[in-house]
């Protein structure tokens, strides 16, 4: 990752003449012959004016400020529209560095007396750097020297501050105590941006993505096929999962009932996250990697909750309406309302209340079954009668059947049919469509209460029809936890990169439950060195019906 040194020099013409100009070529010359000479991008501004110095940060979101000029006890001098002196004051200036201090590591002021005004920007960037006294041209420039010397070999900026300084008694110059360096006690977040913005193995590049299985031969819909995306920024890497029929379900939007027909018992086509490497080996030597480390700083649970109506392919379910739970969440105080339609509607329009039909489950955590026969029974549906007629059997006279009274009465072909269809009444085709909304709290998530609209055929008859089987794939793998924080996971690997070579491979990371993963991989070659991305942030969807499965393998396989 490239660091931007912003260099502002500022020197209006009624001040003492500087050297500006020789501060930043020294600068320049020292950073282009360092061993990171790669790693920073010097841009120099002169002649600066408040504005300039505002747009400046703005347009190329330094990572390292440095300003060149004179100070002050009240503040920093820049240029007027004319040229002249105009002073920036101390708590302007603080807060301006507060509006940008997600993105600078350090600010220099190489400027006489400006002790200050490091004291009142260190309290929003990590390391700020000053001035406690008047200082010499030679003493800011052997500073500034000795400091980028230091930078550039790859030392931190503690260390390149104490090099600064030495720089300065080298010379003999007797101000090599006159630079103060400000520091902001870091959270564990703060330092570990600090630390992602640039990599260690100089000549050696990294990428980090992820990629996609092959959904090609998936032909149930769009929105069922799980994808993950990335957005990338200088500090983080962010990948998120994308299913169409979880952005449907979370709107609201009426969902409509999904197959299960498949040896997975699932109706997404998802995989694991895979994440995928590009390594190019830019040095001399070659890159023999072994390992890629995984340190992972947090994985939570994802309660977010998401319910499937189980698509009755094969006519098992007659008269109830299977709700399976493929969120993260435990489901509570939910409500089915709806209205109750004669035969099988494609496109239903009506999803507004009154509702006629109301059934109420106080509490479910993976799948329920909802019994909507007393609500045929209201339509006119003679339920008990047809469950004496299903209960018959069939003999070489034609069907006995029996009665509630206990009795048995028999019946030829045509009149079983015929008693059949007038207890059906409207249904006569065996089935119904529920149209209306269910409403439901998640156990888990913290969250009010949801809504979404459905549809969903309810039969009255049970039928049977097969499946189809799908085939298995294979890469370099390991597992996350579900929930944990500060652990790693170690793949071992063996690629070897020749100079100028280019190198890809993928990791697929297991894991038994959808989930949050905050973590950075580090890519280790046979020589110890080592190779780090920025930080990634990870959110992955697992299906709630494949979880007890997945934590007894999950569970044998650490």
């Amino acid at each position: 990752m490239i660091r931007k040194i912003l260099f502002l020099a500022s020197n209006p013409t009624d001040t003492g003449r500087l050297r500006l100009d020789k501060e930043v070529s020294q600068i320049a010359e020292g950073l282009k012959r360092s061993n990171e000479r790669d790693q920073f991008d010097l841009i120099p501004i002169f002649a600066v004016r408040a504005d300039v110095l505002r747009r400046s940060l703005l347009d190329h979101s330094p990572r390292i400020v440095h300003f060149a000029g004179h100070a002050g006890v009240d503040g920093i001098v820049v240029e007027d529209d004319q040229g002249h002196a105009s002073q920036i004051p101390n708590d302007a200036l603080s807060v301006l560095f507060e509006l940008c201090a997600l993105q600078i590591e350090c600010v220099i002021l190489n400027a006489c007396y400006s002790d200050v005004q490091a004291e009142a920007i260190a309290k929003h960037i990590p390391y700020v750097i000053g001035m406690k006294a008047a200082v010499s041209d030679d003493a800011s420039i052997a500073f500034a020297i000795g400091f980028y010397d230091a930078l550039g070999a790859g030392k931190s900026i503690e260390d390149a501050f104490r090099f600064g300084r030495n720089a300065i008694a080298l010379k003999g110059i007797p101000e090599d105590l006159t630079p103060v360096l400000k520091t902001k006690d870091l959270t564990a977040a703060e330092r570990q941006r600090l630390e992602s913005c640039y990599s260690p193995a100089s000549g050696v590049f990294m990428d980090v993505s992820v990629m996609n299985g092959d959904s090609t031969s998936w032909n149930r819909g769009e929105d069922t096929i799980l994808r993950y995306s990335i957005d990338r920024s200088e500090r983080r890497i962010k990948i998120e999962r994308r299913l169409g029929y979880l952005a449907l379900f979370t709107r609201g939007e009426p969902i409509e009932p999904l197959n299960y027909l498949s040896p997975t018992l699932c109706p997404f086509e998802w995989d694991f996250p895979i994440l995928d490497f590009k390594v190019l080996n830019n040095r001399q030597d070659p890159l023999f990697l072994t390992e890629v480390v995984l340190d992972i700083a947090e994985s939570r649970i994802d309660p977010t909750p998401l319910l499937v109506i189980k698509k009755d392919t094969q006519r098992r379910n007659a008269g109830n309406l299977l709700l399976i739970n493929e969120g993260g969440s435990n489901i509570s105080n939910l409500t089915v309302s709806f209205h109750l339609l004669p035969g099988q509607i494609e496109t239903p329009t009506n999803f507004e209340p009154p509702f006629r039909h109301s059934l109420s489950v106080p509490f479910f955590e993976d799948q329920i079954e909802i019994d909507v026969t007393p609500a045929f029974q209201e339509e006119g549906v003679d339920i008990n009668a047809l469950i004496l007629l299903s209960n018959g059997r069939r003999d070489r006279d034609g069907w006995v059947v029996p009665q509630a009274d206990g009795s048995e009465e028999r019946l030829t072909e045509a009149e079983l049919q015929e008693r059949w269809e007038k207890r059906l009444g409207q249904f006569r085709n065996e089935v119904g469509t529920l149209v209306g909304e269910i409403c439901f709290a998640a156990v888990d998530g913290g969250s009010p209460k949801h809504s979404v609209k459905f549809y969903a055929p309810v039969y009255l008859a049970d039928r049977n029809r097969p499946s189809i089987p799908r085939p298995p794939t294979f890469m370099y793998d390991t597992t996350f936890d579900a929930q944990n924080i500060g652990y790693r996971r170690r793949v071992q690997i063996s690629h070897e990169l020749q100079p100028g070579e280019t190198d890809r491979f993928t990791i697929k990371v297991a894991v038994a439950r959808s989930s949050f993963h905050s973590f950075r991989a580090t890519l280790i070659d046979i020589s110890g060195l080592a190779l780090q991305s920025l930080p990634i942030e990870m959110n992955c969807f697992v299906p709630r019906s494949r979880r007890t499965i997945l934590e007894k393998k999950l569970s044998s396989a650490r």
